[in-house]
């Protein structure tokens, strides 16, 4: 989304062809590849441990974390590796979002109409916002050792971070949509008369 973003705002004349089918294929090909790989690290550490007491996850789903709390043995390696490789993910990531939002931000400082550079920092706004929501709470699950968790915390970051971050795409999106917002009025306006 950061580069979507960066080609709408800082080449809008080039957005057909930088963002044409096979880039978006390419795009959405290399984050399956990384969740794959990294799924695929964490799973086959997670074979290593034993688990001898209760079999019973105090979470959602299973997760890392909260399997480390269940198992015999010691998950230091693990997390470890938890640590390091969502911290890679995150520091890519946020340094790729960093830049393409400096080169954003000076796109919208060289518009001339106030209506432009409106419209540009609200197109970014909305994806900062999920940006900064999902990094914040998962990186305060991922980045603490298991002897440190808060398992009901976990709970509530893993909720923003996996449900509320992705259903607030399509309704910030959605919402940007002339035709969604005219429906939307017509639906609250009828709900006001009926209220009345």
């Amino acid at each position: 989304m950061a580069y979507d973003r960066y080609v709408a705002i800082c080449s809008p004349l080039l957005y057909v062809f930088s963002m044409s089918s096979r880039v978006c294929v390419l795009l959405v090909a290399g984050s399956y590849f990384v969740g794959v790989v990294n799924a695929t690290i964490h799973t086959g550490l997670a074979l290593q441990l034993s688990f001898c007491g209760p079999n019973v996850i105090n979470h959602f789903y299973c997760d890392g974390p909260p399997l480390y709390a269940i198992s015999c043995t010691d998950p230091t390696t693990n997390e470890i590796v938890m640590f390091l490789v969502v911290g890679f993910n995150m520091l890519i990531t946020g340094v790729t979002i960093f830049i393409s939002y400096t080169y954003i931000l000076l796109a919208v400082l060289r518009m001339h109409t106030a209506a432009g550079k409106r419209k540009a920092f609200s197109t970014c706004a909305s994806h900062l916002a999920t940006v900064t929501l999902f990094y914040a709470s998962a990186g305060s699950m991922y980045s603490r050792p298991s002897s440190r968790h808060s398992q009901n915390l976990d709970k509530v970051a893993s909720v923003f971070y996996t449900m509320v971050t992705p259903m607030l795409n399509p309704l910030i999106y959605s919402l940007r949509n002339q035709e969604v917002k005219d429906a939307l009025g017509k639906v609250m306006g009828r709900k006001r008369v009926s209220d009345k």
